[in-house]
């Protein structure tokens, strides 16, 4: 990570930018540092700071013949030695990603090193700027390869860095701090660093055992926005970094061991490259929706996609293609783990995205009672039988924030019965994706006497039917108990469960209860009702 350079000497509060502002175009590029010589008018190597002028940029040779370069270090930075050393080239890019092999094999001296995105900079040699000679990032998004703790260790975060420092109270909080899976980390990966979008600004961090190949371990997706994000630091840098170059760098803070040593091939930036972003239904989710939208984000470069969708290993191709960045699947199965993924079209061609999964719930959402926010709002939708200005209808929430609907009970008065009855604002298909079964679940009081206890769906022409649970003391049960209902017995009694129109929660025979003849009430909670597979 960047932090604050170790220096007496103050940084300048005032910056001028320099060297970015002569380059504004977006041109990819690739390098493969297997030129020779290497070009080194267009690349630029430089480290902070540059006192002891042991900072070296080579490039190697392996016994096949492959070049890569090295960054290196051998001054401590306890001995004014450099803290970082960058590689970059000039080009301007906004979306972008940038790409490399990066080498932690035992030689990597248990450093830092990474990518840099919307790079600006300032190149301060003899100091007289920024008052530290050398390469001074003054805006810069990027991806930390961290070797620090060794190769057991091995894990990556991303990260906003404003004037050399990390603006971020603290990455692990952002769930940005990834550590690689497994134990083989003194090796070479492929490394990749996306950033898309001018406000919101979202940065993801990638790493793949090779290019092509398997992914290892990738972050959370940074969202910076235009405010003060809970992230980064009071008015510290609010505002999103829009543009600027791209590069490599290596870097170690600490006292020992001295400098650092890391290795990087096969660097590039692009323009049309970087994968979709923010996905909906989130990589991961559960209990998802079966008639769930999806949305994402695009990079600038794309002009049209194609969406690849289907059951965990199976994913096919949309067709037609969505028109937009959003897409109403409509044909989602219960209690099923997808893959989806979004393919960027642009004037380059076809970029892959990254496979996203989420599984669909397990049932089908009647009331769960967690949209009501007051008593008020759930008797308004929810209205009892009991004639007069009494309530028999609140809305109880435990310590988890579960929230049920709390029925009270009266039944030693006419009645005798009491309802709490939900008219849907439009018909209902309690058939739809092949649900059998309805679920309620339920807690009552040891202290209830005993109360018939039914549900009732009727239909849009009127038919209904009530069922009753098989116990009249269910109402007594001091733990949460499921009422599992076959919606056969409502289909054979002629309800038509494409057009449910009011569902009915009810307790009492229509006879005196024989609960005490004052201001007694019994109470039952009523929480989700779901509509499931016969399963």
């Amino acid at each position: 990570m960047f932090k604050r350079l170790r220096s007496s000497t103050a940084i300048c509060a005032v910056m001028v930018l320099v060297l970015l502002a002569t380059v504004t175009g977006r041109a990819d590029w690739f390098e493969t540092f297997d030129g020779d010589p290497l070009d080194l008018s267009a690349w630029q190597f430089i480290p902070l700071p540059d006192v002891t002028k042991t900072f070296t940029d080579t490039i190697v040779t392996d016994p096949n013949g492959n070049k890569y370069v090295s960054l290196g270090e051998t001054t401590s930075a306890a001995d004014n030695g450099s803290q970082f050393g960058a590689g970059f080239l000039e080009e301007v890019f906004t979306d972008v990603r940038v790409g490399a092999i990066v080498n932690v094999t035992g030689d990597a001296s248990r450093a830092h090193h990474g990518l840099m995105a919307r790079l600006k900079y300032i190149i301060d040699p003899d100091g007289s700027i920024t008052g530290i000679p050398g390469f001074f990032p003054q805006s810069v998004y990027v991806m930390h390869i961290n070797w620090e703790n060794g190769p057991a260790n091995l894990r990556i975060d991303i990260e906003k860095v404003v004037n050399v420092t990390n603006i971020m109270t603290n990455s692990e909080e952002l769930g940005l701090d990834v550590y690689a899976r497994g134990l083989n980390h003194a090796r070479s990966y492929y490394a990749e660093l996306d950033v898309v979008g001018s406000g919101p600004v979202y940065v993801t961090g990638s790493i793949y055992e090779y290019k092509g190949g398997p992914l290892v371990v990738r972050t959370a997706t940074m969202v910076d926005t235009g405010g003060n994000d809970p992230w980064e630091e009071e008015a510290a840098n609010d505002a999103p970094f829009l543009d600027g170059a791209s590069g490599i760098f290596a870097q170690n803070q600490n006292e020992t061991p001295p400098g650092y040593h890391t290795t990087f091939d096969d660097v590039f930036s692009t323009s049309a490259g970087p994968a979709a972003v923010m996905p909906s239904p989130a990589d991961g989710a559960d209990d998802v929706l079966v008639d769930a939208a999806f949305n994402w984000i695009e990079a600038s470069f794309a002009t049209s996609r194609e969406l690849w969708l289907g059951k965990a290993g199976a994913m096919e191709k949309v067709d037609p293609a969505p028109a937009g960045t959003t897409y109403a699947p409509g044909n989602l199965e219960l209690g099923q783990t997808y893959q989806w993924r979004i393919d960027q079209v642009g004037p380059a061609g076809t970029v892959l995205g990254h496979v996203w999964t989420f599984t669909t719930a397990e049932c089908l959402n009647a009331d769960g009672f967690q949209s009501h926010a007051s008593d008020a709002e759930l008797q308004a939708a929810w209205p009892h039988n009991i004639p007069g200005g009494f309530q028999y209808v609140f809305l109880a929430t435990d310590s988890q924030g579960n929230k049920s609907m709390q029925l009270d009970m009266q039944n030693q008065y006419e009645p005798y019965f009491t309802e709490a009855t939900r008219t849907f604002d439009g018909p209902q298909d309690f058939s739809a994706f092949g649900v059998e079964t309805m679920s309620l679940s339920f807690v009552g009081r040891d202290d209830n006497v005993e109360h018939p206890f039914y549900v009732k769906l009727q239909d849009a022409a009127g038919q209904s039917l009530k069922v009753e649970h098989p116990f009249t003391y269910a109402c007594q049960s001091e733990i949460w108990r499921q009422w599992d209902i076959a919606l056969e017995q409502f289909r054979a009694a002629g309800v038509d469960l494409t057009n449910v129109t009011k569902i009915t929660v009810g307790l009492g025979s229509g006879a005196p209860s024989g609960q005490p003849a004052d201001d007694d009430k019994d109470t039952i909670f009523i929480g989700e009702i779901s509509l499931c597979p016969a399963e």
